[in-house]
Order: C-alpha cells, then structure tokens, then sequence
C-alpha cells in the first residue's frame, strides 16, 4: 500500500505537506515551551535574587533593634520565614512567598551544581541564623552580644555572595536552555528548507514537467497530428491523463475517418442537390415569367414531367363550389387522364391537400391512388398539394408506367415546385384581378370625363338647338346668329376635351422626379390667365413615393385640378402639400361656386368625379375629404398614413 501510495502525486505531495506539518507544529510546541520555561526561569531567578536581599534586610532590622529605633521583631520574623520557605522550595521544589500574599510553585533543582549551591547556602544561613538569635536575645554591651554581632556582621556578606552564585547558576542553565532552543528552531528552519527543496523537485519532476509534455501533445493533436501514439512516463495521475489523450487521438482519428467519408458522400448529395436545384431555379424563373393563368398551368405540368422523369404531369384545380378537382393541365399522353373531375372528398385529394409535403403512392402508409390517372401510370406516381402559405389551390402530381420511379428527393423536388407553382399561379390570378381593376377604373375615369366634358357640352347643344330653332321660327335672326356662334364655341370645346381625354389615356405619369416636382409640374399645367394656380409646400425635403402609390396621388390632384378649373369658375386656385400627424396631405382649395357635397346633382347623376377620387384614396390606405358650400369655395384634401417604407432623401 505504501509503494502504491508512493507512485502518486498526490501521495508524494501528501508526504511532504505531512512532514512540513508535523514540523510546523513541533516548532510551534517548542517554543511556546520555551516561552513558558524561560518565564518559570526568570521567576525563579527573580526568588533566588531575592534571598540576597532578605539577608542584608535582616542584617539591617537587627542592628536597627539593637540601637532601638522603629523596626519591629515581626518584620524581622517575616524576612526570616520568607528566607526559608523560598530556600525549602528553591531546594526540594513547592509553593514559595513572591509578592502581595501570592505563592508560586516551584520545580525542584535537578541540576548537581545548583543543589549543592543551594545546600551551601542552607548551611550558611543556619550560622547565619544562629548568629542572629544570639544577637536579639544577649543583653547588649555583653561579650556574647558582642561575638554574636561580629559573628553574623562576618557571615553576612558571605550569605549574600553565596545567593548571588545561586543566581548566576540559575541564569547559566536559563542560557543554555534558550541556547539549545535556538539550536532545535534553527534545525527545524533548516530541514522546513529542505522539505520545501524537496517538494519543489518534486512538483517539478512528477507534475511540471510531464504537464509539458502532455501540454505538447495535446498542441501536437490539436495541429492535426492524430497518427503519433501518445508515450510519456510518469506517476499514476499522468498515466491516466496520457490514456485518456491516447483514447482522444483514437477517437478523433476514428472520427476524421468517418467525416472523410462523411464529406465525400456530402459533397456527391451537395452536387446532385445543387444540379437538381439549378433546374428548380430555371423552371421558377420561367413559370414566374408568365402571367397568363393557363401558360403557367401548362409550363408547370411540362416542367414537373421533365425536372422528375416522369411520363406524365397532371394539374388539378378545385371547383368554385369546392367540391370536385378538376384536372386543367396534362403533360404526357392523352390516355394517361381517365377522367377530369375527381370529388374533393374522396381519400386521395384529401390526403393530399391536407399535408404540407409531397405524397408517394406506393409502399406501406400508400394513401390511394388518383382516379384521374390512368391505371397505367398509376404504378408510381407522387402528388403535392399547390399551397400559399395557410392557401390551397390545388394539386400537381406526376405518373410513371415503372415501378420504384421516384425517390425521397422527388419528393422534395415536387413539393418546392409546387410552392412555386402557387406563388406563380397566385401572381398570375392577383395580374387578372389588376388589370380587372384597372379596366374599371379606366371606365370610370371615361365616365367622369363624359359627364363632366361631353356630357354638358351635349346637354348646352340639345338646350341651344331648341333655343335656336325657336329664333328662327319668330325671325329673330340676330339672337340666332349668336346662339350659333355659341353652338359653334361649344363644339370646339367638345373636340378639345375629346383630344384631353384620349391624352390621358395615354399619359402614364412617369414618376422621375421627387412628389413635390411633380405637383409643382401640375400646377403650372393648370394654371391659366384669369385662374391661377398656386404651389405650396411645407415638406421642404424631397419625398419619394412608391410607383403605384404616386400615380394614385397624382391622379386624384389631376381630377380635382380638372374639376376646379373646369367647373367652378375659380379666379384662384392653391395646390398645396403638408405633413401633420403621421399623415402627407393634398390639398387643392379654389375660390369658386362651391356646391353642397351631400346634394345631388339636377340632372340626377351622381359625382362620378369624386367618388373616384375616393377610390383612388382607398387604394392607398388614405382619405378624401371635401369642404365646399355654394357661394364659399371648394377645398379638396388627399391623407394618406405616411409609412416607413417612404423616404423623405436629404435634397
């Protein structure tokens, strides 16, 4: 177990980070230790220091009763006790007097040199002692007192000298205690070197380095090269992380392989789906060219045959009522069709106008067969429904007299052709429907130019023939010459709005110029001596409209300049453009007859000029509104929502 742990770096570090640790903490106990040792050392230093000065203290009390001064016997009693109890415990060890009362423990001298120190002292002080008594208990002035004066006067400074050796002793052994302590701590500071020495090696050689190499393998694999076995030697955990390399440049080189493989037969699916693609794209673009609804009909079903390989191409279009599919265009034999109507609810046509993809007839899940396609060319044959978004209009299908004739692909291929034969065919109904619109507007302008031109000047020329043959028949041939005349003005100005009207058929307001330019263009058009009109703009940057969106707007100034100039006998006319609220607005105000909008007119017809005026508006999400009353005027405004989509370009 411990040559596995060994062969680990997390074994080898644990051992050094082990050892720093038990090392740390035998320095820490050390010297707390020590600190305490050197504090039981200095107090009993401090005791033994203190034995000198009780023997010059007691020296002093005895000389200071013998001449009968203020020392007492108790103070000398209590030096003497303190003397010995300190001497006793500094000897044998136990509880010694320190100071205010307190009693410290001290340990026993263990040192030779300091017991028999200490034992001098002992027999000293009982001399010492002796000597003392001797002193306080002979009558004064006697020969005893006297010897026993002489006597403790010689031993006195001996006893002093004798502590001041036991403290010396004592601070020599404290020396060679804190000597030796310095000693351990400066071994421990060495070997804590080593050990870091040693664990810096080791991290180097057993992690550091083997890191590298690995670091430059990994680079190595990561360059590309996957066919170099991964070697290194080293402890358990980079054992594991050179397997674990080794297993990820098998695996990548496995799977480099695989992509290889994978890409090639990508790219042939890339290039097949392209070329199919291609041909998808170029039958778009000549499906979208056409704008008749059977040319589309008939290049779809063409297109579908020949893109899919197929012998024949159907394309089925529900009723108006939508309950039957009726075949419309056939690409292939005629006998290929059985029939050219199939109901709507029969499996079949629902199964596939309700999908989103293309359907093949054949295999498990088939969902029938069309009943429109002959038996013979129902042995493969894929149907897709024609959808614009949530939009169905209809289905296009394409036979094949062989079995197994169409494939995934196919099915693709026909759904993308048949969103885009819906695109198409949607584009080519909304093209009938424009031009449906345009031809009823057209009718309606013809209209409003009959009724407002023609239509008055016949009106004046059936008035004026009566008037005129009632002259003639009461011989007043003078007002007739002039009703002539009048007559005869009145056809001219018949002929002039003919030749106005056939020009505006013609006129296709070519939009090169910025709105503002095109008003102002009008304006000078209408404008005339004796009617004047007047441009006005608050728009000061040019605006550029879409095409429709322009042509609408300046058509309708175009019928309201003609209404105004034409009808309301205005001597001034204001053709103005403004932007207020998210709006642009047209306005045209005039200083005419005026007329009551809500009134019909005498003859009963109604205002075919402003009813397509609002129709003009209508197209472009806009409104006409029109103020006018007899006697005060008319005005005219065109609003319309001014969208982002429009651009108003830095001039």
């Amino acid at each position: 177990m411990f040559i596995h742990f060994a062969s680990t770096i997390r074994g080898r570090l644990g051992a050094f980070f082990l050892a720093f640790t038990l090392l740390v903490m035998v320095s820490v106990t050390l010297t707390f230790w020590g600190i305490e040792s050197q504090k039981q050392d200095a107090r009993v230093i401090n005791l033994a220091g203190r034995q000198r000065m009780l023997v010059q203290q007691m020296a002093t009390l005895a000389l200071e009763l013998e001449q009968g001064r203020s020392a007492t016997t108790i103070e000398l009693s209590r030096a003497q006790t303190v003397f010995e109890q300190t001497l006793n415990a500094l000897q044998n060890g136990g509880p010694a007097p320190y100071q205010d009362q307190v009693t410290v423990e001290l340990p026993a001298a263990n040192e030779s040199g300091v017991q028999q120190q200490l034992a001098t002292v002992e027999q000293t002080w009982g001399e010492f002692h002796s000597a003392l008594q001797s002193t306080l208990q002979a009558v004064p002035g006697s020969s005893q007192h006297l010897q026993a004066q002489a006597r403790m006067e010689q031993l006195t400074p001996l006893l002093v000298s004798q502590a001041d050796q036991a403290v010396r002793l004592y601070e020599a052994l404290s020396l060679q205690k804190i000597s030796r302590l310095r000693w351990l701590q400066m071994g421990f500071l060495l070997t804590a070197l080593l050990l870091l020495t040693l664990g810096w090696l080791t991290t180097q050689t057993t992690v550091i380095q083997p890191l590298n190499e690995l670091g430059k393998i990994a680079r190595r694999i990561g360059s590309g090269d996957l066919h170099t076995p991964v070697s290194l030697d080293g402890l358990a955990e980079i054992q594991v992380l050179r397997e674990t390399l080794e297993t990820m440049r098998n695996g990548l080189d496995s799977s480099r392989h695989e992509l290889l493989a994978l890409t090639t037969e990508l790219e042939k699916r890339v290039d097949q789906r392209t070329r199919a693609l291609e041909a998808l794209y170029t039958v778009s673009q000549e499906i979208s060219s056409h704008l008749d609804i059977q040319n589309v009909l008939g290049t779809v079903t063409d297109k579908a045959r020949l893109l899919l390989g197929g012998e024949a191409a159907f394309l089925c279009l529900p009723d108006a009522e939508g309950k039957m599919l009726g075949l419309h265009a056939i690409s292939g034999p005629e006998q290929a069709a059985t029939l050219s109507h199939s109901p709507l609810r029969s499996i079949p046509a629902r199964d596939v106008l309700a999908n989103d993809q293309a359907l093949l007839a054949a295999g498990p899940g088939c969902f029938g067969f069309c009943e429109i396609i002959s038996p013979a060319y129902r042995r493969s044959h894929i149907a897709a429904p024609l959808r614009a978004g949530e939009q169905v209009l209809g289905a296009l299908c394409v036979g094949s007299s062989q079995p197994g004739a169409f494939d995934r692909e196919a099915l693709r291929l026909l759904t993308q052709l048949a969103n885009v034969t819906a695109v198409a065919l949607l584009n080519a109904r909304l093209y009938e429907q424009a031009e449906h619109a345009a031809t009823l507007e057209e009718r309606q302008r013809l209209a409003a130019e009959m009724h407002d031109g023609l239509l008055q000047t016949l009106s004046f020329l059936r008035l004026a023939a009566d008037q005129l043959q009632e002259q003639i028949e009461n011989d007043m041939l003078d007002q007739a010459n002039i009703t002539l005349q009048r007559m005869q003005r009145a056809r001219q100005q018949a002929e002039a709005e003919i030749r106005q009207a056939i020009t505006s058929l013609q006129r296709e307001f070519p939009l090169r110029d910025s709105l503002q330019q095109e008003l102002e263009d009008l304006a000078r058009q209408f404008s005339q001596p004796g009617s004047e009109v007047t441009w006005n703009t608050a728009i000061d940057r040019p605006l550029v409209l879409p095409l429709e969106e322009s042509e609408q707007v300046l058509r309708m100034v175009h019928e309201a300049l003609s209404n105004a100039r034409h009808h309301s006998q205005a001597s001034h006319i204001t053709l103005g453009l403004e932007r207020q609220e998210g709006e642009y607005r047209v306005y045209i105000a005039d200083d005419g007859l005026g007329f009551d909008p809500q009134s019909q007119p005498e003859d009963g017809q109604p205002h075919f000029g402003l009813s397509i005026m609002r129709a003009r508006a209508s197209r472009i999400h806009g409104r006409v509104e029109i103020h006018s009353s007899p006697g005060h005027g008319t005005r005219v405004c065109l609003a319309w929502p001014a969208s982002q989509l429009r651009k108003e370009s830095a001039a």
